[in-house]
């Protein structure tokens, strides 16, 4: 019994960090296109099933923003995402009240600005974001921000999606 824990620790607290932490950005672009990637998607995947549930061609756009209402303040939040020659990046998060989980100054990991504007907390950054998962909960009203629509996250179960971007014939 007490190898069966041990392997369930060992698979719970080293293995799933790392599955969440652990994944090469594919870079996307060429040195002459840089602005957007054509022919790619942003596809919106169950994790870690991998299920497709939905694809979003990237024709004009190459930044996106999540939006959620945070668990503790109940207040909005937006995080900001620019798609680079080496993949996802956090641009910004932007908040109306300090909190756990949030950022507190410009001495945050990638941080670059923070400033403070309209009643609202920017901290800018370029953070590169390896994998992107997001935990949805239909409490905390979890949206997906592209140029000309709104998707809402919510729209399937509770559950971790994983964003990533993926060429566009794989959908076809």
């Amino acid at each position: 019994m007490k190898s069966l824990f041990t392997g369930a620790f060992v698979i719970t607290a080293v293995l799933l960090p790392l599955i969440f932490m652990s994944s090469a950005c594919i870079p996307l672009y060429t040195e002459t296109n840089n602005t957007h990637p054509p022919g790619y998607c942003l596809t919106i995947r169950q994790y870690p099933g991998m299920e497709p549930l939905a694809s979003f061609p990237l024709e004009k756009e190459n930044q996106f923003a999540l939006t959620f209402i945070h668990s503790v303040t109940v207040t909005p939040v937006r995080d900001n995402y620019i798609m680079t020659a080496e993949g996802i990046c956090q641009t910004s998060e932007i908040f109306e009240s300090h909190c756990a989980g949030l950022p507190y100054s410009d001495k945050e990991t990638d941080a670059t600005k923070w400033e403070q504007r309209d009643g609202k907390f920017i901290l800018h950054m370029e953070r590169k974001i390896p994998k992107l998962v997001v935990r949805t909960d239909k409490n905390y009203k979890n949206r997906l921000h592209l140029s000309d629509q709104t998707i809402d996250l919510n729209q399937w179960e509770d559950q971790a999606l994983l964003l990533e971007i993926t060429p566009a014939d794989i959908h076809q």
